[in-house]
């Protein structure tokens, strides 16, 4: 029998997964040929300056979001094929404690959590969403 402290932690049944690899180096090509236009079509303005205010790692950060916001439509696809957002209406943010989160803007009234997760290293950013109700 499962102990009430593991029961807990579920929080709702997974509905599906999505899971991201980004390349620094490719994302630096992209941002370069694209310029204002890439960042506008990809990122929100609040994400970009998350990303700007880190000197050293802003294309770590870019990339991170980036993997997220894939990660995130692979999911949301296998929910609802018919209505996935677009990339700049995904918003990864941070909590105060450094968690990030996904906040949707296109309005449609999702009943759906979803969870993510980022890393990043010198190369390249990886990320993964999961989707509960």
């Amino acid at each position: 029998m499962p102990s009430k402290r593991r029961d807990a932690r579920v929080r709702g049944s997974a509905l599906a997964c999505g899971v991201d690899v980004v390349e620094l180096a490719r994302l630096a090509q992209a941002i370069r040929r694209g310029g204002n236009a890439f960042m506008r079509r990809i990122f929100t303005v609040h994400e970009t300056a998350y990303a700007r205010a880190r000197k050293r790692t802003t294309l770590q950060h870019l990339a991170g979001r980036f993997a997220a916001k894939e990660a995130v439509i692979k999911a949301l696809a296998q929910v609802d094929p018919q209505h996935v957002p677009a990339m700049n209406q995904i918003e990864i943010r941070n909590d105060r404690h450094g968690r990030p989160s996904v906040v949707l803007m296109d309005r449609r009234r999702r009943r759906v959590k979803i969870h993510v997760s980022l890393s990043h290293v010198d190369t390249v950013a990886v990320a993964s969403a999961i989707v509960t109700r």
